[in-house]
């Protein structure tokens, strides 16, 4: 059974809020679908891609699948 958008995303958050602690360093890996627009010149994301959370020491702390599409900013948004 694959998770819906919304629950991927709110587990993908939850995640985000676990594990990620100011100063310390992680490694985020999107998984794109083959056919992504990513690998377009355009270089948006139009797939579910599969989301890793590591630690600096290559340790997987969370992974989600298909929290929707992916967004720059996303991994930014408690420091602005």
């Amino acid at each position: 059974m694959t998770q819906s958008n919304r629950q991927a995303r709110r587990a993908w958050a939850a995640a985000r809020r676990k594990h990620i602690k100011r100063g310390n360093l992680y490694h985020v890996e999107f998984r794109h679908d083959h056919d992504c627009a990513i690998y377009t010149p355009t270089r948006l994301c139009n797939c579910n891609p599969d989301r890793v959370l590591k630690d600096d020491h290559g340790r997987v702390l969370a992974r989600v699948k298909g929290g929707g599409p992916y967004s720059p900013l996303e991994m930014a948004e408690g420091l602005l």
